[in-house]
């Protein structure tokens, strides 16, 4: 095991719940550790069961007392075989937080702690049972929000995006042995890799780079959703819109002006992607202290949005002045198209709250939006810190085709393989900082 400081005791024996709290036919305790094993048989009414078995048994606090927590079912794992790479044992109790409770009371008595967040994945990384980019995934799959990010954190689950990290780094190293043996016999004149050959394999290198970057946008919006806050003068029909979009009745709809003060939030599913919408106050200059911070909530709230859909009507000519801070991407919408008998405008959306007119137009534009027709392919990365990592090998790759065109040294084009290597080393954790691992398992809930 890595001697890597976690922040964790890597010697310890740990337990959890991993399933969710609360009460139901059943809860699964995962205990993992040296002294899995032994914790756990001083706990049973009879022997645990042999690696890969399950076995009905008596769970309780006091054997020679026969003090009975729980009927329960246990199962084993023997090290190496196992989740973490640890022996592991799952022990299968009624849903009742009651009886958790005792459970785990006992455990800590008899020698296991609490686990950490995400400690039980944390483990299996450090066993080398999975890489960074599959850990990464576990959280991935627990926190999905539509199908399709359930599809693309299953599939970086079963290695498919290590593996051609994988790959490329194994070309990387192929063109850098090349350079050092040169290096090491220049006088003798010995190469594994003719010119024309490290040329097509700096190509294939890069273009390999490029395809991982290429759909990067749209699997980091199926992975975490898109925020989207409507926003528009008072009347225009931002919650009418915004109710048709969540498919709900949830915003007050009245022709009153400032009958939103809050932000609200609803979510919707389009093609796949998760949008979360937020419904604002219309912005305006108001005496009215309640409507004038719920002005302020808007703002903000479009400030840090991913989309803005800045809405307008015919029948409303308050305009607002109010400017907002947001670099990111705006759709201009023209609501109560049943009012006009001709489009607005050519740059904006026609739609219409009373009878659904342009609403497919608009859920559409969202989408396109924020995919940029992008298609993800094979090895597509999906998180910042992936995207970072391979653009550091990318742009270390392409200074590495620029020197070999230029004929420089065999010395300078290795320094930038080996820059290449490093940042692919840091992609799939096979280089790492304790930051960086306590980063990613911050995010994981007690238990997985």
């Amino acid at each position: 095991m890595s001697s890597q400081n976690t922040g964790y005791s890597e010697s310890s024996t740990i337990i959890a719940e991993t399933t969710p709290r609360g009460r139901g036919g059943i809860s699964v305790l995962r205990i993992s550790g040296k002294d899995a094993f032994n914790i756990v048989s001083t706990l049973l009414d009879r022997d645990i069961p042999k690696p890969n078995r399950i076995r009905h048994a008596k769970l309780c606090n006091n054997i020679e007392l026969e003090a009975v927590i729980d009927d329960v079912m246990v199962a084993v794992f023997k090290s190496p075989h196992s989740y973490t790479g640890e022996d592991v044992v799952e022990i299968s109790t009624h849903g009742s937080p009651i009886v958790i409770n005792k459970a785990l009371e006992a455990f800590y008595k008899n020698g296991a702690r609490p686990a950490g967040p995400g400690e039980f994945t944390l483990r299996a990384f450090l066993n080398e049972r999975i890489d960074l980019l599959q850990a990464e995934a576990v959280a991935d799959l627990i926190a999905a929000r539509s199908s399709e990010a359930a599809n693309q954190a299953v599939k970086q689950l079963e290695g498919g995006v290590s593996k051609f990290a994988n790959e490329l780094s194994d070309r990387i190293m192929q063109l850098l042995s090349s350079c050092e043996l040169e290096l090491d016999f220049v006088e003798e004149g010995i190469t594994l890799l003719n010119n024309e050959e490290k040329s097509t394999l700096i190509d294939h290198i890069i273009n390999n780079l490029k395809q991982m970057i290429a759909g990067y946008s749209k699997a980091r919006n199926l992975r975490k959703g898109v925020s989207v806050a409507l926003i528009g003068a008072p009347n225009v029909g931002k919650s009418s819109l915004f109710n048709i979009l969540a498919d709900d009745n949830i915003a007050i709809v009245h022709d009153a002006p400032g009958t939103t003060r809050d932000v609200l939030e609803a979510n919707c599913i389009i093609k796949g992607v998760h949008f979360t919408l937020y419904d604002t106050a219309g912005l305006r200059e108001t005496p009215d202290e309640v409507e004038d911070e719920g002005v302020n909530r808007a703002i903000r709230k479009a400030e840090n949005a991913d989309v803005i859909i800045s809405i307008t009507s015919p029948d409303v000519t308050e305009h607002s002045n109010i400017k907002i801070e947001n670099n990111n991407r705006t759709i201009y919408v023209s609501n109560k198209s049943d009012l006009v008998k001709k489009i607005i405008s050519e740059n904006s959306i026609s739609v219409s709250a009373l009878n659904g007119t342009g609403m497919h137009s608009l859920r559409n534009e969202l989408y396109n939006m924020v995919v940029d027709n992008e298609s993800i392919k094979e090895g597509t990365i999906s998180r910042e810190r992936h995207f970072m990592a391979v653009q550091s090998a990318l742009t270390s790759m392409e200074y590495c085709k620029k020197d070999f065109a230029e004929g420089q040294s065999e010395e300078i084009i290795a320094e930038q393989l080996n820059a290449a290597i490093s940042a692919m080393d840091e992609l799939t954790g096979k280089k790492r900082s304790d930051g960086l691992l306590d980063e990613i398992f911050s995010e994981f809930c007690i238990g997985k």
